[in-house]
């Protein structure tokens, strides 16, 4: 239910396709809910013929889809450039498989020398343009 609302409140979509290549086969909405409670949202459109971004609030949210479907292989990153980390998830990896196009949460972290500090939880979900 809760991610319903929130999916929903990042409902928002682009009106064309720009900086994209061909075809796009999905709109991708992303909401990151910060641990101080405040939140970003992006859309973007996308296919899994290359690697597709979505810039939301201060981070880079990475998806590089397999040619077998909706799966995809998820980073997140923060957008500067600098000596800040890759997040990382709940299992102390930086890249996250996703297994079908359902939406999905995933809770991030950062990566300190005394730990993880958290960053949030990321909603992702896709919506098929077929």
């Amino acid at each position: 239910m809760i991610l319903s609302a929130l999916l929903l409140a990042a409902a928002v979509s682009p009106a064309s396709a720009a900086g994209q290549f061909g075809k796009p086969l999905y709109l991708v909405k992303a909401f990151l809910l910060k641990a101080d409670k405040t939140f970003d949202h992006a859309t973007n459109w996308c296919g899994y013929d290359s690697v597709c971004t979505l810039t939301v609030g201060d981070y880079d949210v990475r998806l590089r889809f397999f040619m077998s479907g909706r799966s995809y292989r998820l980073r997140v990153a923060p957008s500067w450039d600098g000596a800040d980390p890759w997040c990382i998830f709940a299992d102390g990896s930086d890249e996250a498989l996703v297994a079908n196009g359902q939406p999905h949460d995933e809770r991030l972290y950062y990566r300190t020398a005394s730990g993880r500090l958290e960053l949030g939880t990321l909603y992702i979900a896709l919506e098929s343009l077929e």
